[in-house]
């Protein structure tokens, strides 16, 4: 019988985390993979998502994603020596026939079809034209529908709609509203091959979600040219920047789930859970985050969670010089 680490958190012990970060904070990614498997004792992830600042990329448009093709390889051979599976967050929705040459989106899907060891390497996608060029061009990559292709759907709540995605796609994910429509979610088969982001910020039934996507999509097309005037002006009246309505609005509050809420939907047989990371300013709230999500819950004498944190942190900060 395998024996299970003892710092591993026994709510959901075979939870998939799918954590963000890839191309933006691999160091402190590797580094908390490697600690948690040499000094307690298992794999905290085994799927690390993300994407350079680049044409087929979308939510995730920021200069500090600017990445040469060194970086992006080191980055990948780095994740393969350690199995770690990559998902490419190419979710633009704008692409049209033209954008498909782009060399370097080419070349890094070349990259990660060559270094697969588990066979699981994914493109995130919400265009119809790049899934076609994925599948004639890349067909060893798995595809999986991103949030933004239900989103741009209008097709939120929908049962038949998830079914649909399901039978073209390898996985789906789940709008993030309805990660809270249990209802909902109890009518899908094969709830494995669902994708449920645990930590949106955004607030929840958001009215320019879909204005929000295709505004990002856009400026990834157009980076250093694009006018983001009215997307700024809308978002300043929408309540997403405002503490109060994120915290107390029973409408608006924040999408991300509770460990009770996360439970449920354990129990209901969803295993594949998101970590997304966007728009952080550094790696210190993903980590965090994985710190609560995969390691065991405090004792009565110990505060497990803090100690390994702080240990974590320790390993990988610069010891100061005598």
């Amino acid at each position: 019988m395998e024996t299970r680490s003892p710092y591993l958190n026994e709510r959901w012990p075979d939870a998939v985390w799918d954590v963000s970060g890839a191309f933006a904070y691999d160091r402190e990614l590797l580094s908390f993979f490697d600690y948690c498997r040499l000094l307690l004792g298992f794999e905290p992830f085994h799927i690390v998502h993300g994407a350079p600042l680049c044409l087929w990329n979308s939510g995730r448009v920021m200069q500090h994603l600017l990445r040469s093709a060194e970086e992006i390889r080191a980055a990948g051979l780095a994740y393969e020596a350690r199995k770690i599976a990559v998902f490419l967050t190419f979710s633009n929705q704008e692409l049209r026939e033209e954008h498909l040459k782009d060399p370097l989106c080419n070349a890094i899907c070349t990259f990660f079809t060559r270094n697969n060891p588990t066979g699981r390497n994914t493109v995130i996608l919400a265009s119809d034209v790049l899934r076609d060029h994925l599948r004639r061009e890349f067909p060893q990559l798995r595809l999986i529908s991103s949030i933004l292709k239900i989103t741009k759907m209008g097709r939120k709540g929908d049962a038949d709609a998830y079914r649909a995605l399901a039978e073209e796609y390898d996985e789906v994910m789940l709008h993030p509203d309805d990660a809270f429509n249990f209802d909902m979610l109890e009518k899908l088969e094969e709830k494995d091959r669902y994708i449920v982001l645990i930590n949106e910020y955004c607030i929840r039934n958001c009215p320019i979600r879909a204005f929000h996507s295709q505004t990002m999509s856009q400026m990834s097309l157009n980076y250093t040219g694009y006018d983001d005037t009215e997307f700024e002006r809308r978002r300043s009246t929408n309540g997403c920047m405002n503490l109060l309505t994120l915290l107390a609005s029973k409408d608006k509050g924040v999408l991300a789930l509770s460990t009770p809420e996360i439970e449920r939907l354990y129990a209901m047989g969803f295993r594949h859970f998101k970590v997304q990371g966007r728009g952080a300013p550094n790696a210190g709230p993903i980590s965090l985050d994985l710190l609560r999500l995969v390691l065991g819950r405090d004792t009565d004498d110990e505060n497990a969670m803090h100690r390994n944190s702080q240990m974590f942190w320790e390993s990988i900060l610069p010891h100061a010089e005598p």
